[in-house]
């Protein structure tokens, strides 16, 4: 048998000598750690141990940034258990705020098996939990994909989806919106309300330290034109490229097509973070500058 205390003491085990365990970059309660490994035979997770109203108050959960929720791929009913009381439960309790990564364990055991989820129904979970940021199938016993459950719930942390996208609406948040509006507009250096590829390029450069080549330019424009920046509404469609050149739109479209289609969300919080905005989106302006505007 296979626990899911076996998943965290495998990744412990491989990146420290199985002394303590890290979990999305923060220092598990040793509390937890230590009564997960005493009882290694327990079929459900630390988290199935606790009742409702214990959730939000036992201090392992009281202030954590993420959850990794680990199932059966063998047992169907695993599944079942997490989208039908665990997620359901994690979303009353933290508004739908913390983020998910719903693991599958076993899968050095199993293949196709008629007792896993269907495509259709992970897909249906992603749907209807939508603070869920991925699903992913690993195994404890061989340590496959033990490191991408623990970095996808880091990634989940660092850049956190709530600020730039607004999952009621499916839109990017109108905070979000307008701060990629400000810099398009800090980039426009001919003021014609379009990015040429020189300006582009300067954005690229001042993000990344690297020029696009002409594949990027032609890859950027492409992934643009097929992003539904209307929203399934004909009536709000809008220029996405003019003369050859991105629009407001088009580079807002960048940046959704990055968030939901390729979920690289570290690609806006880099441009983000780079250009002075913090956490909440707010855009911290150098006190050299203040204190300039306040002599004039």
């Amino acid at each position: 048998h296979t626990s899911n205390a076996d998943s965290i003491s495998s990744f412990g085990k491989s990146h420290s000598g199985g002394e303590g365990v890290v979990t999305s970059g923060l220092s598990a309660p040793k509390d937890l750690v230590s009564v997960e490994s005493r009882d290694e035979n327990r079929r459900d997770s630390s988290l199935t141990s606790l009742s409702s109203k214990h959730l939000a108050a036992t201090s392992p959960f009281r202030s954590v940034d993420a959850i990794i929720l680990v199932y059966d791929l063998d047992r169907i009913e695993t599944f079942h258990r997490l989208e039908n009381h665990w997620l359901p439960l994690i979303e009353k309790y933290y508004n739908g705020d913390l983020p998910v990564i719903v693991a599958g364990n076993k899968m050095d055991l199993v293949s196709d098996s008629d007792h896993s989820p269907t495509r259709q129904q992970i897909i249906s979970l992603l749907q209807q939990f939508k603070f869920v940021r991925q699903c992913i199938k690993c195994s404890a016993k061989n340590l496959l994909n033990i490191d991408e459950a623990f970095l996808k719930s880091q990634q989940s942390v660092l850049y956190p989806i709530s600020p730039l996208y607004d999952l009621n609406t499916g839109r990017l948040s109108a905070a979000c919106s307008r701060a990629f509006t400000r810099i398009f507009r800090v980039f426009d250096m001919d003021r014609d309300g379009l990015l040429s590829d020189a300006e582009l390029n300067a954005f690229q450069q001042k993000i990344w330290g690297v020029s696009l080549t002409e594949k990027d330019f032609t890859g950027w424009k492409k992934m643009a034109t097929q992003h539904d920046s209307s929203g399934g509404n004909e009536a709000e469609e809008v220029d996405v490229i003019c003369d050859g050149k991105f629009t407001v739109a088009g580079f807002l479209a960048i940046f959704d097509v990055l968030i939901t289609g390729q979920n690289r969300l570290e690609v806006p919080w880099k441009v983000l973070r780079t250009l002075g905005y913090d956490d909440e989106l707010n855009l911290n302006i150098p006190a050299s500058i203040s204190r300039a505007d306040d002599c004039r």
